[in-house]
């Protein structure tokens, strides 16, 4: 045997790799959560703009706005197609239907875009009439 050997040992190498992975690992998923909850935001920020429009819609041909969001489903043609989930959504028609407030709760709580008021936890996005 060589006693002048330098190097490192296979457990050695294989316990640095184990640990690499473990770090890799968290930060991959740390990220990927990020990730999923700015882009479900996106979605939901995309079908509330959506429904603003397919409410101001309904406010031209019927000078209010619908009770429900509901009613821009059931109308002829739909103003908002089937594939829109209104279920997330809090909608608050006021002053006799002249003006509303449409809001949902972010997942991302680290957004501070426009049209956002809270604090984190209860984040929102919220948007009124454009009337």
């Amino acid at each position: 045997m060589l006693k002048g050997k330098k190097g490192f040992t296979l457990i050695e190498l294989l316990i640095v790799i184990v640990i690499i992975g473990i770090l890799a690992g968290i930060v991959v998923g740390v990220v990927g959560t990020s990730s999923r909850k700015k882009a479900n935001d996106a979605k939901k920020k995309s079908a509330v703009h959506e429904i603003q429009n397919a409410l101001e819609q309904y406010f031209v041909d019927n000078n209010a706005y619908p009770a429900a969001l509901a009613d821009l489903k059931a109308t002829t043609p739909p103003l908002l197609g089937s594939s829109v989930d209104t279920a997330p959504y809090t909608y608050t028609p006021a002053n006799t239907n002249t003006t509303y407030t449409l809001n949902f709760t972010l997942e991302n709580q680290g957004d501070a875009g426009d049209n956002v008021s809270g604090t984190s936890p209860n984040k929102v996005y919220q948007v009124t009439n454009k009337q």
